[in-house]
Formats: C-alpha cells, sequence, structure tokens
C-alpha cells in the first residue's frame, strides 16, 4: 500500500520491451524451480526509480505473467510482507462483516437494515483496499505497465476505505440528525467520485495532473475534519466523546503518522542497508494501518452502543 500518490516516470521503450520478461540475470532458478531472487541494481532502470534505494536484495525478477506474480505467493522475498500484512486483513475484514452483522442483530433488538449499511461500508471497503494493497505488491514486478495500474487501484483503495470511514463515522455522530447525515454522505460521494475518476481516468494520469489528483485524494482525507468540527460545536467535548471515541480517533492517527514517519524516513532500513530487506519500513506501515482499521472498528462499537442505549430521537 503506497503512503501518498506519486510522480511514475514512464521509462524508454528499449528499457520497456527489456522489463517485459525474466531479466537476463535471472535464468537461473532458485530452489524448488524459483526464480533467483536479484539485487536492487539488476533491477529495470524503471523499477529502481519507483523503488525503495536502502533494500538491497530479495527482488523478484520481472516476470510478464500474472501467473508468475501470483506464484510468488509461496516463496519469500522482500515484498512477501508487504503481500500478506494486507491480504489477510482483506480475508479477516470479509469475513468479518458476517459476524459484525451477527453481532449487532444479536445484541440489538432494534436494529436497522441502516445500521446494517453503515458497518458494512467500512468493512467492505477496509477489505477492497487491502486487497488492492496485497494485488499492488503481488504484480509490481510483472511489467511497467502493470505496476503503475496496480499503483493506481492501490490509490484507489485507500480513497475507497476513506469514504466507507467517514461513512460510518457520520452515521453515530449525527445519529439523529438524519439532515446534516445525508448531507455529509453527499460530500464524501462526491469526493470518492472524483477520487475514482482522478484514479482511472486515463486522460488524468500524466504529470500534468498530478497536482489535482494529490489536492482530491488530500481532500477526501479531510473531508472528516468537517463534520468533527460540526460535531463539536453541536454537541459539545463530552458528548462527541462518546459519540466519536476520541481516544480510539487518537490512537488511529497515532497509528498512522508512525507508519507513515516511519516510511517517510524509510526506516530502518535507510540506517542498516541491507539488513531490513524482508521488512522494511513499508511492512510497519502496512501492520500499522491495519493496527489503526482494528481500533476504529472497535471504537466504533463502543460509540454504536453508547448511541443505541443512551441516545433517544425525537419523533418529528
Amino acid at each position: 500500500m503506497a503512503s501518498a500518490p506519486r510522480l511514475r516516470v514512464p521509462p524508454k521503450e528499449s528499457v520497456v520491451r527489456k522489463g517485459q520478461g525474466m531479466e537476463d540475470d535471472a535464468s537461473g532458478s532458485g530452489e524448488a524451480g524459483r526464480p533467483a531472487l536479484l539485487s536492487f541494481d539488476k533491477m529495470p532502470e524503471w523499477f529502481q526509480h519507483d523503488n525503495n534505494q536502502w533494500i538491497l536484495h530479495g527482488y523478484r525478477p520481472i516476470s510478464g505473467s500474472f501467473r508468475a506474480s501470483f506464484r510468488s505467493w509461496w516463496f519469500l522475498h522482500n515484498e512477501t510482507v508487504n503481500i500478506y500484512s494486507h491480504l489477510i486483513p482483506a480475508v479477516v475484514f470479509l469475513l468479518g462483516e458476517w459476524y459484525i452483522l451477527q453481532y449487532l442483530a444479536g445484541k440489538y433488538s432494534r436494529v436497522t437494515s441502516t445500521d446494517f449499511v453503515a458497518f458494512s461500508s467500512f468493512m467492505l471497503t477496509a477489505s477492497i483496499c487491502f486487497t488492492f494493497s496485497a494485488l499492488y505488491h503481488t504484480f509490481m514486478n510483472h511489467s511497467y505497465a502493470v505496476d503503475h495500474l496496480c499503483h493506481r487501484l492501490d490509490m484507489l483503495g485507500i480513497g475507497i476505505f476513506i469514504v466507507g470511514d467517514i461513512i460510518l463515522g457520520v452515521y453515530i455522530i449525527f445519529w439523529c440528525e438524519t439532515a446534516l447525515r445525508n448531507i455529509y454522505w453527499s460530500m464524501i460521494g462526491v469526493f470518492g467520485a472524483l477520487t475514482i475518476i482522478t484514479n482511472i481516468h486515463p486522460k488524468l494520469q500524466s504529470h500534468k495532473y498530478r497536482s489535482m489528483r494529490t489536492l482530491v485524494f488530500v481532500a477526501t482525507g479531510m473531508s472528516v475534519v468537517a463534520p468533527l468540527i460540526q460535531g463539536l460545536d453541536k454537541f459539545g467535548l463530552d458528548l462527541m466523546s462518546k459519540k466519536a471515541l476520541i481516544y480510539t480517533l487518537v490512537a488511529k492517527i497515532g497509528c498512522l503518522l508512525s507508519g507513515t514517519a516511519l516510511y517517510a524516513m524509510r526506516f530502518p532500513e535507510s540506517w542498516w542497508p541491507g539488513g531490513f530487506d524482508m521488512c522494511s519500513s513499508h511492512s510497519f506501515m502496512h501492520i500499522l494501518v491495519v493496527c489503526a482499521a482494528v481500533i476504529q472498528m472497535i471504537g466504533y462499537l463502543e460509540a454504536f452502543d453508547y448511541a443505541y442505549l443512551s441516545i433517544t430521537c425525537s419523533a418529528s
């Protein structure tokens, strides 16, 4: 999973052709027919440009094959932790949706279909986000074009999860304020649509539109600020701390900022080049992102419990 949109520089045609199949230096096989893993300096120029120079070894050769890239799930390389640290949570969140819905139906007698939809939006979008991330790290050794496409899907998955997260948060904060809730849902829906368009529209992928893509992505993430501010103004800090579970929000932000900081500094691999080839700053960021998602879901369940049992909406 990528932490922020980044510029992809198209390689020269000769470099692209060279990177479509197995590299000459990787023609030999490792154990059980696996491709021999490469060092950073043996990878194509386009791959080196987009990746971490402090990770020295453990690179899969350029496969030019989806099947070959999928087979890399079964042996250790420097993307293994990045793949499984989001592939496993993707499955857990997908299956966990059923568990959450059963939990709500069993604990609360007046649970509604809207409650189910709100929680499903969080669980499903989390699963989509982690799935796209795992696929990106699986196929980044396929070719330049596929690496670029999967990176866009990775960023799209992050945007989708942000939307699902805010949908559930707004639902609980504005428990009785249906009109306000619908306004914010519409707002995040617009931002979500713009995120999808800017990530998948071919004409918007050039360097010319990089600032626009970044702005839309940041605006989508920051759209959570407006309902939080209005919630604080309308309900006060004490009630908002119960509706929004401030301590879980702080813990979630702490996880995300810590992961982003590690990735930005390329720590610890930049301090010990070659020492963290199999588990690097990107891997730690993945794990902290999953922790943030779990913490947020726990907070939402506690906030829902408070709203359901303690808040009575007027009939008007």
